[in-house]
């Protein structure tokens, strides 16, 4: 429905007009009538109308004027001059008012219904066009953060994807645009220092919405999704390389966004990576960010916030020592399978060796050769032969490829260590299950188990609960219930006899638990079998 407002002084002729719209035109509607410049401003103002007839000679506020104040307030508001005047210089400010037509009095209905009609039409491709922009911006915001869930995930793979990068920030509107990461870790620490980071995750998922919200009205960022416990960032920013003020401007948005939601969930650490002005080194504050926020999560307070400058600059005056700790860690992170921490742990490790200028080159290539040495020392069984690696390392001539080269082959051998683990372990469950499957109808132990698998029955019991989620003596309470099961089902075995058979000595205990595991009492369910 288009709305229409009738600006006229002479009674006579708003009645007139108003016959004529309801009379010819359905989709059209009087939502006012006006006998002067200021009531029409005021009626515009609560109406909102899509037409304004208006006559130009009333008293006081005259019609150019008035629709000179309707048009600030309204700008994509549509009028027809209607009068007895045909003055040029009316006729010439009419038009610069954008009016769409200038009728003289008296109108002719055929001739105002006509006019109307035109107008109106342009109304409609005005909305039709709006709805359409809206409709495109919808789905645009709808598809923003997937992509900026692919630049994310992008940012944070270990894969040379530069390109990557470009396409996704490119698709943002962000393809020119320089800047740095940060990380914010949800935390859940209990008493002694143990960090819950499944359950910190839940929760800083239920806030997901709310720093995402704070920090695109704070800043032009790309916020990713919540990755176990952490939220990755990427701000984008003007300044072209690291500098003391722009850390100090990331810092206040940490800071900012700490005040703004941080009541919401008081436990957090954020660790902030360097500015650069090029894209292609985005991989790079990434790394930084994420060695800043594990110095700031060990530290004891409740909110750590913390720049990799400030971070590098907190290292341990001890050179050799900081290496060693690193290189201790490293080969920790790598017996348990976890690539990201033995290549975060190398990262520490060889900005330590690069901070001192000049470089020594020859120094640091033979720090990366044994630890490659090293690897294969330890698990050359598991990774395979490492002379590829070590050829590489001994022709690599610049930093950057000396870098790139051991921190893939630290990735790739832990992810081999890994995998080589997984597989021992499910070979050990699949053993301890094997056993219990082939001995239930005894008087198994943890003990007999344990000895089957060759761990001791503490670790074992410890073991397999991690592993698989169970307690031994619970999937051994499964595999006989099964058992039992088949067994009730035949006719010619009590319910005694069962019992017996899957290893029971007493019958009522027997049937107290199998009432437990599955609601019905053995006799019941030999009973629903003979039917």
């Amino acid at each position: 429905m288009i709305r229409v407002l009738i600006v006229d002084d002479e009674p006579i002729a708003i009645d007139s007009m108003e016959y004529m719209i309801r009379k010819n035109m359905d989709d059209v509607e009087v939502v006012g009538k006006s006998r002067s410049g200021r009531d029409a401003i005021e009626k515009a103002y609560n109406t909102r109308p899509d037409v304004v007839l208006m006559d130009i000679n009333m008293p006081g506020i005259n019609g150019l004027e008035a629709m000179r104040q309707i048009k600030e307030a309204n700008p994509v508001i549509r009028f027809i001059i209607v009068t007895a005047f045909d003055y040029f210089d009316y006729a010439v400010e009419a038009v610069a008012l954008d009016a769409e037509e200038y009728l003289l009095k008296p109108v002719r209905e055929a001739k105002l219904v006509e006019t109307l009609r035109k107008v109106t039409g342009q109304v409609e491709q005005q909305r039709e066009k709006l709805r359409k922009e809206l409709e495109i911006k919808e789905k645009f915001e709808m598809i923003v953060p997937i992509m900026e869930t692919g630049f994310i995930n992008a940012l944070c793979m270990f894969e040379d994807n530069a390109e990557e990068l470009k396409n996704f920030s490119r698709l943002l509107g962000n393809e020119s645009t320089g800047g740095y990461v940060m990380i914010i870790a949800f935390d859940d620490k209990d008493s002694r220092g143990g960090n819950n980071r499944i359950g910190a995750g839940v929760k800083g998922q239920a806030l997901y919405n709310r720093y995402r919200e704070a920090l695109k009205s704070m800043s032009r960022c790309m916020v990713g999704p919540i990755m176990l416990n952490r939220l990755v960032v990427y701000v984008c920013s003007d300044f072209p390389e690291p500098s003391f003020e722009q850390r100090l401007a990331a810092l206040k948005l940490a800071e900012n966004l700490y005040d703004r939601v941080g009541s919401l969930h008081p436990e957090i650490s954020i660790g902030i990576g360097r500015n650069y002005g090029r894209l292609d080194e985005a991989k790079k504050s990434y790394r930084e960010a994420l060695q800043a926020l594990s110095m700031a999560d060990s530290r004891p307070e409740a909110t750590n916030i913390l720049h990799f400058d400030d971070a590098v600059k907190g290292m341990e005056d001890n050179d050799a020592l900081y290496e060693d700790q690193m290189v201790h860690l490293i080969f920790a992170k790598a017996a348990e399978g976890d690539s990201t921490g033995a290549v975060l742990a190398f990262e520490r490790m060889f900005s330590g060796l690069c901070k001192n200028e000049p470089q020594d080159f020859d120094m640091i290539k033979n720090k990366t050769i044994a630890l490659v040495v090293e690897f294969g020392k330890r698990w050359g069984n598991v990774i395979g032969n490492s002379c590829n690696a070590l050829s590489a390392l001994l022709q690599a001539e610049h930093m950057d490829v000396l870098h790139e080269l051991c921190r893939r082959f630290i990735r790739d051998a832990v992810e081999r260590i890994d995998s080589g683990k997984q597989r021992k372990i499910s070979a050990i469950i699949e053993q301890a299950d094997r056993y219990m499957e082939e001995h239930f109808d005894q008087d198994i132990a943890l003990e007999s188990v344990a000895r089957a698998v060759n761990l001791s029955p503490y670790y074992f019991s410890r073991f397999y609960k991690d592993e698989t989620g169970t307690n031994f003596i619970d999937r051994l309470t499964a595999i006989r219930m099964e058992k039992a099961k088949q067994y009730l089902a035949r006719a010619e075995y009590t319910v005694k006899d069962v019992a017996r058979m899957v290893g029971y000595a007493d019958p009522n205990y027997f049937s107290k638990l199998f009432k437990k595991i599955t609601n019905m009492t053995a006799t019941e369910y030999k009973e629903s079998c003979g039917r």
